[in-house]
């Protein structure tokens, strides 16, 4: 009998983690699925490759894939008004190079996240990292060159 409560008990937390965890994810399933709709419709998307989302001053969801001219892109959109944005992936630097860009010169312990938004009007890349200290760290990345914009450092 001990046994049998001991494996419902254990059940009950188990399924009650999951469906926590299921919810917590639903705003970013949701952002996703909105923004892919979203980029289908006005951009021309065909084939989705990527989510990012851009947490600075504002929002940004960005859909990166193939339109239907077989070009590859980047949509991004903001989350409260503004322009959406469509650039051509062979426009700028890629996700890779940005974290390349990071790797050669912070040499971090680990990059955490990459991610493509708009930043003072210029779309950017967001690396964010722990360097060497295991400190936090940010660089946003000119999309355009891969330029250093912006260093947030040992947060």
């Amino acid at each position: 009998m001990r046994r049998l409560i001991s494996l419902a008990v254990l059940a009950i937390v188990f399924f009650g983690g999951l469906i926590i965890f299921w919810q917590s994810a639903a705003p970013r399933r949701d952002a996703k699925t909105n923004a892919v709709n979203f980029a289908r419709k006005y951009a021309g998307l065909k084939d989705e490759t990527d989510f990012y989302l851009f947490n600075r001053k504002k929002t940004y969801f960005t859909v990166a894939g193939t339109n239907n001219k077989n070009q590859q892109i980047y949509v991004i959109i903001a989350k409260k008004g503004g322009q959406t944005v469509i650039l051509k992936q062979s426009s700028g630097i890629r996700e890779q190079q940005a974290n390349s860009l990071i790797k050669k010169n912070k040499k971090p312990q680990k990059i955490l996240k990459t991610t493509l938004g708009i930043w003072q009007k210029s779309p950017v890349w967001e690396v964010t990292y722990l360097n060497h200290q295991g400190n936090l760290c940010y660089t946003l990345f000119a999309f355009k060159n891969g330029k250093v914009v912006k260093e947030i450092e040992n947060l």
